[in-house]
């Protein structure tokens, strides 16, 4: 008898494809890297930035067709991941237009393949129940793009946290001897932390705006919301200690983690176990 293959939709066949870019040009990165043989690449480097630029078009195609002109708009967690691991491959790719990044490929390239995978996994996130429109629209990509900015501020400060323990002892793994010096962390960091501010800046004052228009009220104080603004506020704080008193180092490096640990617990993880764990609407 014969079986009828449930049909995949095209999002999923370029999803799927930029996943296999992700995992061979990690696997390259590791190969020419991080081997203690280091063998001669098999890409040259401006080879290299076209096959990430092509995974990251296929990507945007699988991830953002369906959020800015589906009648039926669905997000949850299998988006939220699917739109940090493509932010932080952008970040890795306008990073190159300043510093050095080499050594960063690696670590950035796993964290995208993974969380893209395991936003292939999840179920589709619950449909979007108010009005949609431009201002709404716009006030959630704000708020995912500023998560996925300030997760890759998180993801840099854990770096540096492993590269300032390490760096200078004899058992430091290749990973942490190839990345870029920590003041290039730190500028990236900070650059991420800087933009993720901004964003969520927006996001929040679109969200006043957006619930007034949608709901004829200001913003219900819930917990997502109370911790956005701690969020918001530790990260203030930070690029203002920054600015005046040159923070840096650990003590920055602690207060982003602290800052993005207070954003993923108001709606990432909620998010991820009432929908993925619980399988109840966000």
């Amino acid at each position: 008898m014969m079986t009828i293959l449930p049909e995949v939709s095209p999002a999923t066949y370029f999803a799927l494809l930029a996943l296999t870019i992700y995992l061979l040009l990690g696997w390259h990165f590791c190969r020419s890297r991080l081997a203690s043989s280091r063998p001669k690449r098999l890409l040259s480097p401006a080879l290299e930035l076209v096959l990430l630029a092509s995974g990251l078009v296929l990507h945007a195609l699988a991830l953002f067709p369906p959020l800015l002109w589906s009648s039926n708009l669905h997000f949850g967690a299998a988006e939220a991941l699917s739109l940090s691991a493509f932010s932080t491959l952008c970040i890795y790719l306008c990073g190159q237009l300043f510093w050095k990044m080499d050594g960063l490929q690696p670590p950035m390239l796993g964290i995208a393949a993974i969380f893209l995978f395991i936003s292939q996994l999840l179920p589709i996130g619950h449909s979007i129940t108010y009005p949609l429109s431009l201002l709404s629209r716009g006030h959630f990509l704000l708020a995912m793009f500023a998560h996925g900015m300030l997760l890759n501020a998180a993801g840099v400060a854990i770096l540096m946290r492993f590269a300032d323990r390490t760096l200078h002892k004899a058992q430091a793994g290749s990973l942490i001897r190839t990345l870029p010096p920590l003041m290039t962390l730190e500028r990236l960091m900070f650059a991420c932390v800087g933009l993720g501010f901004i964003l969520l800046t927006l996001a929040l004052l679109s969200g006043i705006f957006f619930a007034e228009q949608v709901f004829g009220h200001g913003l219900v104080f819930s917990h997502k919301i109370i911790l956005s603004i701690a969020a918001w506020l530790v990260f203030g704080t930070l690029l203002l200690g920054r600015w005046k008193n040159g923070w840096r180092g650990r003590f920055a490096a602690n207060w982003t983690l602290f800052g993005f640990a207070l954003l993923f617990l108001g709606y990432i993880g909620s998010r991820f176990v009432l929908e993925a764990l619980l399988h109840r609407p966000f």
